[in-house]
């Protein structure tokens, strides 16, 4: 079965709109230097929900609008084979899906000798790598370090929490040319991002000053809580008839998600 046709897990997901927060657009900008420059390896780290795979996803979509050749893989899960399959395929390789790791290589090799000749440039974007195995975490060091790709211009960027960077090793470590972090939203961004979370109510229920900042604060500034807080906060004060979530209701969504704030 050719690469068009296989059945191999999908590390597609749907796209989610980016909030352009100006956290987010330099995250954007960085990664976009990156790639710009050709550099080989840079690492991006931000605690769950805190918006990089979106970011990811973003930068994925801006690229192929570019016709840069791009693979987008969520390592979760994966074995070696999938791995180098799904990045071979992603990449426009001819594979099978019965190929073996040495036939995937090669099969990779000759791709990156042809985008050499080519003078194309290929991006893998990898999230989730503090999910990766040890195998697979030695094949993506392998990629880094791939000589036929050294004139083909191939950037790898790695998406992970904090911890990410103990799971990698030196050796993958050491590659690194540019690593960035994704702050903790502000409370403006947060308030921005409550605006543009759309409703199934029907009508709009506004927040107030102190609720959006305690929703803020429960939801530690990650876009990912900050919107499901939002969602289920309107819909309590909406069913309840109210026309502005207050910082009680707020709390009582929180304290039924098991939500609390840091102390301090």
């Amino acid at each position: 079965m050719s690469a068009g046709n296989a059945g191999r897990p999908s590390s597609k997901r749907s796209a989610r709109p980016l909030l352009r927060t100006p956290s987010h657009e330099e995250g954007l900008a960085r990664l976009q230097f990156l790639v710009d420059h050709g550099s080989r390896l840079g690492l991006l780290l931000g605690e769950s929900g805190s918006g990089k795979t979106t970011l990811l996803e973003t930068v994925h979509q801006d690229l192929r609008r570019a016709s840069c050749l791009t693979a987008l893989v969520n390592v979760a899960g994966l074995d070696p084979e999938e791995l180098l399959w799904a990045i071979a395929a992603k990449l426009q390789t001819p594979v099978e899906t019965e190929w073996n790791q040495f036939q995937l290589w090669r099969a990779l090799n000759d791709r990156f000798t042809e985008l050499r000749f080519l003078r194309e440039q290929a991006v893998v974007l990898i999230d989730d790598i503090d999910l990766a195995s040890s195998d697979v975490l030695m094949h993506l060091y392998r990629l880094a370090k791939c000589e036929n790709a050294a004139d083909a211009r191939l950037s790898i960027i790695l998406s992970g929490t904090p911890a990410a960077p103990a799971r990698l090793g030196r050796r993958l470590l050491d590659l690194v040319e540019l690593k960035i972090e994704l702050p903790a939203w502000s409370v403006a961004e947060t308030r921005a991002l409550i605006d543009a979370t759309p409703t199934d109510a029907e009508r709009v229920v506004r927040f107030s000053t102190v609720a959006v900042e305690r929703l803020h604060a429960l939801a530690h500034g990650l876009p990912r809580s900050i919107v499901r807080l939002t969602e289920l906060a309107r819909l309590a004060a909406a069913a309840d008839g109210a026309e502005v979530v207050d910082a009680e209701t707020v709390e009582a969504v929180a304290d039924e998600l098991g939500v609390h704030a840091v102390a301090g």
